[in-house]
């Protein structure tokens, strides 16, 4: 007679949890790095939750990836570094992004929502930097008029009475809280803001770049609907370029970054006549 299927699964479960925990230290970053391949990047407690491996270990690890320049090191997990045309469209799943980063992210947003005038109409592009400009704008309590094509970011303006809060309607792309679309575009079309919050997913030498055609076009739509854009980057943006070309630096009229650019990085920028601007980060 055979046994219940909840009885019978139970043993290959725990065979497959002790396969990973006695795995070689180089079998296991292999598997790490296939998981990164896969997400583009990851949090050590998501490794934890599929590898069975202790928090300790995993850490261990991504120090050896790190030193070994396979992956960058991100405050509370890591980032697979691209070094290859196939890394062009990969980008973090959306819940390791919101988590890379996260003391550079806020510092970012602070500095560029400290910069908002009142009463100026801003577009907060998608992209969890220019949401944390978006939750420092909130705690500013200064009147402004605001565009947005992510919903979170939406929901986030919408809590000050101070804030009228335009969305622009489109697609919901696939497992986030982004807008796009051709008619987003078209909307876009009608617009003139005083300024463009923008993120990016890649700065390479003088360009800007994503993962998505049809992200990177609306961030170019959106380019075009403001008379000022200033690009919201933490310094682990500045590598390999995405899949898709957004638009080259002399389009931007600022960029907003971390003490944790490369200093030849930092002097290359100031070279092309940027206006840049490099935030301390809290320890």
């Amino acid at each position: 007679m055979s046994l219940p299927s909840d009885i019978a699964v139970a043993p290959a479960t725990v065979t497959a949890e002790a396969a990973v925990s006695n795995l070689l230290p180089a079998q296991r970053r292999q598997r790490i790095v296939d998981f990164l391949r896969v997400h583009g990047a990851v949090t050590i407690g998501q490794l934890e939750q599929a590898l069975g491996a202790s928090i300790s270990t995993l850490r261990r690890d991504l120090d050896a990836l790190a030193a070994e320049g396979v992956v960058d090191r991100t405050h509370g997990g890591a980032l697979l570094r691209q070094q290859a045309p196939e890394y062009a469209t990969f980008e973090p799943d959306p819940v390791a992004a919101a988590e890379l980063s996260p003391r550079e992210k806020a510092a970012i947003g602070q500095a560029a929502a400290e910069a908002l005038l009142p009463r100026q109409s801003v577009i907060f592009d998608s992209g969890t930097t220019v949401l944390e400009a978006a939750r420092a704008a909130v705690r500013r309590q200064i009147p402004l008029t605001a565009v947005t094509n992510d919903l979170v970011i939406a929901q986030v303006l919408g809590k000050s009475p101070l804030v009228q809060v335009h969305v622009l309607g489109g697609q919901l792309r696939p497992g986030s809280a982004t807008l796009l679309g051709q008619s987003l575009v078209e909307q876009a079309g009608a617009l003139r803001a005083d300024v463009l919050l923008l993120g990016a997913h890649a700065v390479t030498d003088d360009e800007i770049s994503e993962t998505s055609a049809e992200l990177a076009g609306v961030k170019r739509a959106l380019m075009r609907a403001a008379n000022s854009t200033r690009l919201l980057v933490d310094s682990s943006k500045f590598r390999p370029r995405a899949f898709m070309r957004i638009a080259t630096l002399d389009a931007v009229g600022e960029v907003i970054t971390d003490t944790g650019l490369p200093a030849a990085e930092e002097e290359r920028l100031r070279a092309l006549g940027l206006k840049l601007t490099v935030v301390k980060v809290r320890p």
